[in-house]
């Protein structure tokens, strides 16, 4: 172990508890197989410039086949608790040590709780266990405000050239100030080294098969001070775009968002928007959006909001548009103060057709600060006149929801981004297929399920194999579909039992 952690660790121990096995609720306790694994790993640990921003709350190290070496941690720019950011690469399993420098770390949790990483607190530390691949939120003393998010890239094997004039290479152990904005010509390259900080706003407009890459961080916190009017990262007309690795960060307003767009592809990207210092309960901060796109492809992606995390719109400002065939694979949502996790509208004036969400994960969705009501881990809510069908919700997980599972409703003119021509209807919602869903904490509110009137309703639903708390649903009553509370007596139509199969 180097000097700095073998310091850390010394400070520590003389105040800290006795080892307590947990993790990902109470996992794995530590085991000669563990430590055998992790002597085969390859470890890339980035290189960050020494003017780089860091955290005061944590330290950490990483370690692979050799020792352990101490790794950078990227704090959020804000007055309130906030994400800590790990990230490094590898080809197995690595064992972390996170040393907390404010608390003594008495409890730990490691999510999503279905991947059961090993981790406990040992010694004035907690040790977690993560491999190629994984995205791990670690909140220690049950505190959610502040967790450990630590993501493992694979290691990289094609880097780009610097002397490729297609590319725009930024390099590792450097800071670079590209503010406010910064765009991208078509067919060009963006790549951002692991270790690199880039401060600025990605918007390329109008730029068809542009690619950004690489493991490093885009900062744009400045924009957060300028009352929203900006974006982190913003790709609009953009055609065949292909964005991977990159963490978006400090964020207040939309995050990252792809308008009117068809053949995008984002893989393995982690935008964290923390609280926003310009709104009186912190949100107004979303993650990732499409707004009007079409055949969109979205896999291993991480994103932390006070708003919704992942938006599907039609209609947004003058923006409008059909969405079509967009998919969600193995992306993780952890949905704070406000907003949705996964979610189709409210804006969705223009059609919605085949949307999936594939093995996908929410580790909290919205607390609902200051109100109530129609936050959920999975939503389709139906503002306007557009048709939403052909909808899969498959092999997802759901750690804590705060308010619903699922709400999928045909609400009443709610007054989301109309005007610019568009006139307020009753919209529809169609062809829902909900498998293989499992709840590790009983809704507060339950599953949300409701239509306008007998026209405008939800229809043709199948539900097969839910399970909440260990227990399979086995029929609509059962499993409790109803009208939100917010909504119950004002004539709005619950879903007929007969438009739901069960499976």
């Amino acid at each position: 172990m180097n000097v700095f952690m073998m310091l850390v660790g010394t400070l520590l121990m003389a105040c800290a508890p006795e080892p307590t096995p947990g993790g990902g609720g109470e996992n794995n306790t530590p085991t000669d197989s563990l430590e055998a694994q992790i002597k085969n790993t390859t470890l890339e640990n980035y290189n960050y410039a020494p003017d780089a921003p860091r955290s005061h709350f944590f330290a950490v190290g990483v370690q692979g086949s050799g020792e352990m070496e101490n790794c950078y941690v990227f704090p959020m720019v804000t007055n309130h608790d906030s994400p800590h950011i790990v990230t490094f690469g590898a080809n197995g399993l690595v064992r972390v040590e996170i040393y907390p420098l404010t608390v003594v770390p008495e409890t730990v949790v490691a999510r999503p709780l279905v991947k059961e990483y090993p981790c406990w607190v040992e010694d004035g530390k907690v040790v977690l266990y993560v491999s190629e691949g994984d995205k791990a939120t670690v909140e220690i003393n049950g505190n959610e405000d502040m967790p450990v998010l630590v993501f493992v890239n694979p290691l990289e094997t094609n880097k780009p050239s610097k002397d490729d004039p297609n590319v725009e290479y930024y390099e590792a152990g450097k800071v670079y100030d590209r503010q406010p904005t910064y765009s991208l010509s078509a067919g060009k390259t963006l790549y951002i080294e692991g270790g690199a900080i880039v401060k600025g706003g990605f918007k390329p407009t109008l730029q068809d098969n542009i690619t950004v890459a690489g493991y490093g961080i885009i900062d744009d916190f400045h924009v957060a001070h300028e009352n929203n009017s900006g974006w982190a990262f913003r790709m609009d007309r953009c055609n065949g775009a292909k964005v991977s690795g990159v963490i978006i960060a400090n964020m207040a307003g939309y995050s990252c968002a792809t308008i009117m767009s068809h053949d995008i592809t984002f893989d393995n990207v982690k935008i964290i928007a923390p609280w926003n210092e310009d709104h009186e309960t912190g949100v107004e901060n979303g993650g990732i959006c499409f707004f009007a796109c079409q055949k969109v492809r979205c896999k291993d992606l991480y994103a932390y909001a006070h708003d919704d995390t992942y938006m599907v719109k039609t209609n947004k400002w003058s923006w409008i548009g059909e969405a079509k065939d967009l998919v969600f694979e193995g992306c993780q949502a952890n949905n704070v103060r406000g907003g949705n996790a996964f979610e189709i509208g409210y804006e969705v004036n223009e059609g919605v057709d085949g949307v999936t969400f594939r093995d996908c994960y929410v580790i909290h969705s919205a607390r609902s600060y200051g109100y109530t009501y129609r936050h959920g881990s999975f939503t389709i809510h139906n503002s306007t006149k557009g048709m939403v069908k052909n909808i899969l919700y498959e092999n997802c997980y759901i750690d804590d929801p705060k308010e619903f599972d699922f709400y999928i409703s045909v609400l009443p003119d709610c007054g989301y981004s109309l005007g610019n021509g568009v006139e307020w209807g009753p919209g529809h919602i169609e062809n829902v297929t909900i498998r293989n869903i499992y709840v590790e904490k009983k809704a507060p509110y339950g599953e949300i399920m409701f239509g306008l009137d007998s026209e405008h309703t939800v229809k043709n639903v199948t539900i097969e194999n839910f399970n909440i708390e260990g227990k399979r649903m086995t029929s609509f009553e059962e499993i409790g579909f109803g009208i939100d509370p917010k909504y119950n007596g004002r004539g709005y139509v619950k879903v007929k039992p007969e438009e739901v199969t069960f499976k």
